[in-house]
């Protein structure tokens, strides 16, 4: 006797666990966590597919991927999940986001029901002060996201309605599973209509199969049209919004305006202007032949000279930082430069013959404005930017003509006037430091004096510039930027015999035959960024 109770009790306990594992089991839901947009995405969708696996079912992005690919529903809408959760049988599908802000990472999660493709409850937000999940992220996501899972309807007990007639024809214990969800739904029928779903069970047994794949099939009919009319009604308002893009609207909404590293990134940032000192040095040297007497005295800076410079680039369609298509990317750039003191200095001979220094006037400035358009590479806040830019300005240097005693200074001056197309990179190394590359050609349309008769003539003239520097950014509006810049403008005389080409000797062969004049120096100043 007591051997055959110890049996009784060991059989008791052994059908309580497995009816307890089969009831967990059953609790678990299938979901798929879709790929995260964002900043280091990959490491946190590891992490919260591996939390989620601890008590429900979590099919690959693949899957999803290849089946969103076979029906064509790529885009994540209410239509689209719902079809899909349909297909892989799916309860939940979970999509989410990542923004870093400064040195945290901000997760926002948000899960759709499989039966529906609705959104269900609030986002769920969490964050993490490293690129993976920490202990307190980990708890918001199971008092939240898990907790909304736990709550999804199953959108396997209703099944598809391809999938119904083959277990029915079976006549297994599916059938009655199949059949509880027509009751769920409101679609009542004459001999079943006060069951329940522990009911149904007995009369399945008893029932054949054909009998209850009859009435199922009697079902079908309605359930089809109760679908029809409901995508009809009140949810197809909110259907076609979704597929018009609500998943955007939304996460545009959530975005800061005006607030976020992405929004104040270079390719996204609506206002770029900078203030400060430039530095420049002149070298002015010709090109002549080698037995003339009298060669052109060129000019040359050993010391850069200071000036101030101004530089704006805004972006007018990128204001508020709500739009996001490519009318954004394109601007307007204005430049000025001024040098503020030049001592420009030549020796001569006064009316004794004894050597003097003149101190000269000297005067010398720049001034561009231009169209921009830019390209990030890119997404994210530290996507490297591509551009170009087509500016037309002007850049002068004029020096006192003329010596105390009454000679010639000899030193011509110069009025360019330039369209300058140009290409430019912005590459953020770090979210503090982004360093600059442009390069621009100069296609020159006037030059001033140097190409009159009166010096050197007639010419060719074309030019280049660069500029390549830094920006460290100091608060996230604030910046500091430094730069170099080199600016050469070539000359090739024609060799006019009226001018100074031909006639600084008396043979009638060409004297002065090209000039260089270059640029070079940098500037050190503060921006703001909007």
């Amino acid at each position: 006797m007591k051997s055959s109770r110890s049996i009784h009790k060991w059989l008791v306990v052994f059908a309580t666990v497995v009816l307890w594992v089969g009831t967990a089991h059953a609790d678990r839901k299938r979901v798929v966590v879709l790929d995260f947009d964002g900043p280091k995405a990959e490491k946190f969708h590891a992490d919260i597919v591996k939390l989620i696996k601890k008590t429900h079912t979590v099919i690959s992005t693949d899957k999803w991927n290849a089946a969103a690919e076979e029906l064509d529903a790529g885009k994540v809408t209410e239509k689209n999940v719902k079809k899909l959760a349909k297909k892989l049988k799916l309860d939940g599908v979970i999509t989410g986001k990542v923004d870093k802000r400064r040195d945290e990472y901000i997760i926002k999660l948000k899960l759709r029901s499989g039966t529906s493709g609705e959104i269900l409850g609030n986002t769920v937000q969490t964050k993490a002060d490293g690129p993976r999940l920490d202990g307190q992220a980990q708890r918001d996501i199971k008092d939240e996201l898990i907790a909304q899972i736990d709550e999804l309807e199953s959108s396997r007990s209703g099944g598809d309605d391809g999938e119904d007639k083959p277990r029915k024809k079976k006549g297994d214990d599916n059938v009655a599973s199949e059949e509880d969800k027509p009751k769920k739904s409101g679609f009542g029928r004459k001999d079943d209509e006060p069951k329940k779903d522990d009911e149904d069970k007995p009369r399945k047994k008893k029932g054949d199969a054909e009998a209850l794949a009859t009435k199922t099939d009697d079902e079908d009919k309605p359930k089809k049209r109760k679908k029809s009319s409901d995508d009809e009604d009140k949810p197809k308002k909110r259907k076609s919004s979704i597929e018009d893009g609500e998943e955007d609207i939304v996460e545009e909404a959530e975005e800061e305006p005006g607030d976020t590293a992405l929004n104040l990134s270079p390719g996204r940032r609506a206002i770029d202007a900078v203030v400060g000192l430039s530095f420049t040095a002149r070298n002015l040297k010709f090109t002549y032949a080698a037995d003339l007497g009298k060669v052109p005295p060129g000019y040359r800076q050993s010391i850069p000279v200071a000036g101030a410079i101004v530089d704006l680039t805004f972006y007018p369609l990128a204001f508020g930082h709500k739009k996001k298509d490519i009318t954004t990317n394109i601007g307007l750039n204005v430049l000025y430069d001024q040098v503020l003191v030049i001592n420009s200095r030549k020796r001569y001979l006064d009316g004794q013959g004894e050597s003097q220094t003149a101190e000269l006037t000297t005067k010398e400035n720049r001034w561009l404005v231009g169209a921009v358009f830019r390209y990030p590479l890119g997404k994210g806040a530290k996507a490297p930017v591509v551009g170009g830019s087509l500016s037309f300005g002007k850049q002068s240097f004029t020096i006192q003509q003329q010596l105390p005693n009454m000679e010639a200074t000899d030193i011509p001056n110069v009025s360019y006037s330039m369209f300058t197309p140009a290409a430019f990179v912005r590459f953020p190394v770090t979210e503090k430091i982004i360093l600059n590359l442009d390069a621009g050609f100069h296609a020159i349309t006037n030059t001033g004096a140097i190409q009159t008769r009166t010096q050197y003539g007639a010419a060719t003239v074309s030019g280049f510039e660069l500029d390549f520097g830094g920006d460290y950014m100091v608060t996230k509006n604030i910046f500091a930027r430094a730069s170099v810049r080199y600016q050469r403008i070539g000359f090739t005389f024609k060799g006019d015999e009226m001018s100074q080409s031909n006639t600084r000797d008396t043979d009638p062969e060409q004297d002065v035959t090209g000039a260089q004049d270059s640029y070079f120096g940098g500037a050190a100043t503060v921006g703001y960024v909007y």
